[in-house]
Order: structure tokens, then sequence, then C-alpha cells
């Protein structure tokens, strides 16, 4: 049955729009990390497989949380364009990762000790709580997923600017 106040109504279809989404991502990826491609015959053909194998990272936050996922999103332009624009200020990202490194690693060492201290409650351990414990999961994964895509992207830049200086020193000789 339908819902009959517009704003049910609207949450509804959101809902359901929402959930459509996910699918077609979840499929999309599955598709992309299996390999397979059709050549122009249609015929399937193996590819290299994705260094992604095994399980995906589908932490249903990074749909929810949208907007902050594309707050990560602009970390990373912003990363990408500092390196083009401003080379000698790139030390700023250094010091953003080496904080994000630190910051993981405290989100992992409180996550291991909420989650001990959940077990150590045992039966006493009631459902609302579970549903914290798992919630309080999902939000510590997300975080430390998304940190570790910035660090792993500084890594990378940082490659290529210290490659870039080599090339400019051996030009410059």
């Amino acid at each position: 049955m339908k819902p009959t106040n517009p704003m049910a109504q609207l949450e509804q279809w959101k809902a359901n729009h929402q959930q459509g989404k996910i699918n077609q991502f979840v499929n999309e990826m599955n598709q992309t990390n299996l390999g397979a491609v059709k050549n122009t015959q249609g015929n399937a053909r193996s590819e290299v497989k994705s260094k992604y194998q095994g399980k995906l990272y589908a932490n249903p936050l990074a749909f929810k949380f949208a907007q902050l996922t594309r707050q990560f999103k602009l970390i990373h332009d912003s990363n990408r364009k500092c390196l083009e624009v401003y080379p000698d200020d790139f030390h700023h990202k250094l010091k953003m990762r080496d904080e994000m490194v630190d910051l993981i690693d405290r989100l992992k060492a409180g996550g291991k000790l909420f989650n001990a201290l959940a077990k150590s409650q045992g039966i006493t351990f009631c459902r609302d709580n579970q549903t914290a414990l798992k919630d309080f999961n999902q939000a510590n994964g997300y975080l430390i997923h998304k940190f570790e895509e910035v660090i792993t992207q500084i890594n990378r830049l940082n490659i290529e600017r210290v490659e870039g200086e080599k090339l400019q020193e051996v030009g410059n000789e």
C-alpha cells in the first residue's frame, strides 16, 4: 500500500532508488573485478584481474554519507592540483598523510578495544548494544578506508614528484 503522505511517498521513493543505485554499483564493481570483457564478436575473454580480488569494499555508509564521500573526492582533487600547481608546497600534503596514518592507528586501536570490551560483556550484551557496535564498526571501517585511500594517493603523488625532480636535475646537468 502506498503512503498517502507526500513526505512518506518521497522517503519511500528515495529508499527504492537508493537501493537501486547500490545494486547497480555493486553489479558494476563485480563485473569490473571479475575481469571478463566482451570483444567485438561478443565472446568473453579474460583480462588481467584487478588488484581488488576477494571481498569488495561495500560499506553502506559510502552511500549514506554521499556528501562526506564527495569531500574525500575533493581532497583527492586538491592533492593532485597541489602537485601540479604548487609542487614546492607538497610537504603540507605529506604532513596531512602522516596525520592520517596516526589517526588510522588510533581508530584501529580504539576499534579493537571497543570490540574487546563488547565481547567481555558476554550474554549481558543486549541487542541495542549489538546494533550500536555494528554501527560503530561500519563507521570506523568507512573512515579508515577513506583515509587509506588518501594516504595511498599522496604516496603515489609523492613518488611522481620525486621522479619529476630527478628528471629535472638530469636535464639541468
